[in-house]
């Protein structure tokens, strides 16, 4: 919460810059298959590698094994999988719910928080969870 100004601006434009796109993305002439999200990752990766340069990150040592299997989950799941449904769902479906994306994916690291973590659930986040899940069914259920 001690970011400052810009780290509050970051927070403000970047949900913004990504309904944004969103939006605009459907109109855009896209490559076909998997070529749209490789492309747009693939752009991403350059502009963050530049911004790292930029601000002088570097790599100090190597990283534990926890961390390059996690790495690599992210890059399967998070980016390859996850990232290319989003796509999909862009393509085919409304912007409403293809962004549905965004009530899932806590209702998903709870529970994989449960199974892979030995967390415990309480009455509130069970209550949560199905606040998001329902309202997620109400987005699937409206509108075409």
């Amino acid at each position: 919460m001690g970011g400052g100004g810009a780290a509050a601006l970051a927070l403000l434009v970047a949900p913004l810059s990504w309904a944004f796109g969103s939006v605009w993305g459907r109109r855009l002439p896209m490559p076909v298959g998997l070529m749209a999200p490789a492309t747009q990752m693939l752009c991403a990766g350059v502009m963050m590698l530049g911004v790292s340069a930029v601000l002088g990150e570097r790599m100090v040592g190597t990283p534990p094994l926890r961390a390059v299997v996690s790495f690599v989950y992210l890059v399967l799941f998070g980016s390859l999988v996850a990232f290319s449904a989003y796509a999909y769902l862009l393509r085919n479906a409304r912007p409403a719910l293809a962004t549905s994306y965004a009530y899932v994916n806590p209702a998903v690291a709870v529970l994989l928080g449960v199974v892979f973590a030995g967390e415990t659930l309480g009455p509130l986040t069970w209550g949560a969870m199905a606040a998001i899940l329902f309202s997620v069914m109400l987005l699937a259920r409206g509108k075409r």
